[in-house]
């Protein structure tokens, strides 16, 4: 009796169904992975630009002070769209909302920011220096920044 052999080539269901659960199990550790890495990306994106916004709120102070808006021992609050306004923060887009209070303290500053880009929100005490705002400083889930310092100083609007 002959018998016929077939060559066997191919998988089998069950091979299959094994590699399809075993990449599933791979895509989802690397897209909580992922969502992890993008969202403190936002943060850390957030902290430098309310670095520059701090930065600009010191340029745009010392401006005012020497043209007699207003004495070097007043408070005072500047929006975004208000430094926008005069050139010191030169963001194209309009994404980011907020602002900067700036407090005299004899010859120091302290330079207080509220940030948002409608994901995340920085609201951080920048101190005499502007090197303490970090991302993780970032809350995730804020939608908005205050545009007026939260009620607190000289509001400058242009």
């Amino acid at each position: 009796m002959n018998l016929i052999t077939k060559d066997k080539k191919g998988f089998t269901l069950i091979e299959l169904l094994a590699v399809i659960v075993i990449l599933a199990i791979i895509i989802l550790i690397a897209a909580s992975n992922i969502g992890a890495m993008t969202q403190t990306a936002r943060k850390n994106v957030l902290a430098v630009e309310g670095e520059t916004l701090i930065s600009s709120a010191k340029t745009a102070y010392q401006v005012d002070v020497m043209n007699g808006e207003f004495d070097s021992n007043t408070t005072v609050c500047y929006s975004l769209n208000d430094l926008k306004n005069q050139g010191y923060y030169d963001k194209g887009d309009d994404k980011y909302h907020g602002s900067v209070l700036v407090t005299p303290s004899g010859t120091q500053y302290t330079y207080k920011v509220w940030i948002s880009n409608n994901v995340v929100f920085l609201n951080k005490d920048g101190g005499h220096t502007s090197g303490n705002v970090k991302g993780k400083d970032a809350d995730v889930g804020k939608t908005a920044a205050s545009d007026n310092c939260q009620g607190v100083g000289t509001l400058m609007n242009r």
